[in-house]
């Protein structure tokens, strides 16, 4: 992506960034914490940036340079021009640091446990229609079999398979997984992280553009925003899913282990 290709993307989500800069200044008011700390905690501004949640010190300084020059905005539209601005000047990561891609989708390395956590981004918008199209699902499933196929290979001490987002409220999302790991999508458990995208995602869609319809749901909850309970302002809840392994290396024809 060319430094003006940036700038173009910065500008189209100019309200993106409002609506997160809006919903920290909600929390920091009322829990009576600095901006610059509501949106460190509170937004997915950091990951937006590519500059990670266990970043490297030269991006842990990018990062403190951006709060510093947001603690010096004096005014909203002035917080807003120099998240654009700094936006602007960063690059675009396709995947987050410490993930396997496939396609659309990645997965983390298993944790002490043999839990192996799945995410997903937006890496096709061919034929003016969202990755999540009916039509796009057979090359979705092929970047999951793939993936599925990877895992066990490289990790045969994968026992489970999380997952945690606004998109599991959706068929069209949870079609391409086994039944039984979308079948087992519950409320989460507080306390909810919203510095990435399983809580943010739902209000860009795959062109980035705001979905209108939930930001105005989204404004209007921030009246009555709970600041011990944030993440109810919501749309859409970010769900908890899990199900074995096997689940998974059966569904796509891994086999089993």
């Amino acid at each position: 992506m060319t430094p003006s290709d940036q700038a173009a993307r910065a500008q189209q989500l100019r309200g993106y960034f409002d609506l997160q800069l809006d919903f920290a200044g909600r929390m920091a008011a009322l829990t009576e914490v600095r901006l610059e700390d509501a949106v460190a905690v509170y937004t997915n501004l950091r990951i937006l940036m590519a500059l990670g949640d266990e970043a490297s010190p030269e991006d842990a300084a990018l990062w403190e340079q951006y709060l510093t020059g947001l603690a010096a905005a004096r005014s909203a539209d002035a917080r807003l021009d120099w998240t654009q601005a700094f936006f602007a000047g960063r690059r675009r990561d396709t995947l987050h640091r410490g993930q396997t891609g496939f396609g659309c989708f990645g997965y983390e390395a298993p944790d002490a446990d043999g839990a192996v956590r799945i995410h997903f981004g937006n890496r096709d918008s061919t034929g003016d229609i969202g990755p999540l199209a009916r039509a796009k699902t057979p090359a979705r499933i092929a970047e999951l079999t793939a993936m599925f196929a990877h895992l066990r290979g490289a990790h045969p001490d994968a026992r489970t398979i999380t997952g945690g987002s606004w998109l599991y409220n959706l068929e069209a999302y949870r079609r391409l997984f086994p039944p039984r790991y979308g079948d087992s999508r519950v409320r989460p458990t507080p306390p909810v992280r919203l510095r990435g995208t399983s809580s943010w995602g739902q209000f860009l869609d795959f062109r980035e553009q705001l979905k209108p319809d939930l930001c105005v749901r989204f404004r209007a909850n921030l009246r009555s925003l709970d600041p011990a309970a944030p993440w109810l302002a919501f749309p859409f809840l970010a769900l908890r899913t899990r199900a074995p392994v096997e689940a998974f290396y059966g569904f796509y024809g891994a086999g089993s282990t």
